[in-house]
């Protein structure tokens, strides 16, 4: 749908509709493929949720965080679009490495049975916040740029939306999607971390109480052998 018209003939003429395709392929279809679950049970996804249950490390995390920024930043900067600029094999190889990578990080953002995300709350909420971030920066860029982010797109006066108009129309595009698929996210994995998070005074109240009682077990397992003997 992405690659057919109306869309393919937005995006060749409006950066709007460029911006627009970009955020499907980078946030948009990865975070409906993740979410979009469970997934069809086999031998190849049992596999891979043991292995990703068996290395949970951080370093994993980022690793997919960092491969989804990079991918995304080379797509969206001018020189690549130029490149694929009326050339259909780079596009759809762009619509691929955009869509791999952006799944590969939303399943660690949000359960996908069998997968687990291997991650506590708190971090993803705040690798979906830098995700999001990174993205309203891109935003910011076409929208603040005096000479256009994207000089292949040809503006005529009279005719369509002025540069800076389609520029404006395009940052608010990325901004909105960012802003929609992102946010829910983070909101979620910080209200749950808040919640599973004990409150310092309460584990603190109850480790006393457990210490108290640790000392007067004995002194009443003491009297009560004092009364047992008086009594024989």
């Amino acid at each position: 749908m992405t690659l057919v018209p109306p869309l393919s003939h937005f995006a060749t003429r409006d950066e709007w509709g460029l911006v627009l395709r970009y955020g499907l392929w980078a946030v948009a279809i990865p975070a409906l493929v993740a979410i979009g679950a469970p997934w069809p049970s086999g031998a190849m996804a049992s596999s891979l949720a043991r292995s990703r249950a068996r290395h949970p490390e951080h370093l994993r995390v980022v690793g997919f965080l960092l491969l989804d920024w990079l991918v995304m930043v080379w797509w969206f900067t001018p020189t690549a679009v130029r490149a694929i600029s009326g050339n259909p094999w780079l596009t759809a190889l762009e619509a691929l490495t955009l869509i791999v990578a952006g799944t590969g990080f939303w399943l660690e953002l949000v359960e996908s049975p069998p997968l687990a995300p291997r991650s506590g709350t708190f971090s993803r909420a705040v690798f979906g916040a830098l995700a999001m971030w990174q993205l309203w920066t891109e935003a910011y860029l076409v929208g603040m740029s005096q000479s256009g982010w994207y000089r292949n797109f040809r503006h005529v006066p009279g005719h369509g939306l002025s540069q800076a108009a389609d520029q404006q129309v395009a940052a608010m595009v990325l901004w909105l999607i960012a802003t929609a698929i992102f946010a829910p996210v983070i909101f979620m994995n910080a209200m749950r971390w808040l919640h599973s998070d004990p409150e310092p005074d309460a584990e603190l109240r109850r480790l006393l109480k457990e210490d108290a009682r640790g000392y007067a077990e004995p002194v009443e397992q003491r009297g009560a052998m004092i009364r047992r003997e008086g009594a024989g």
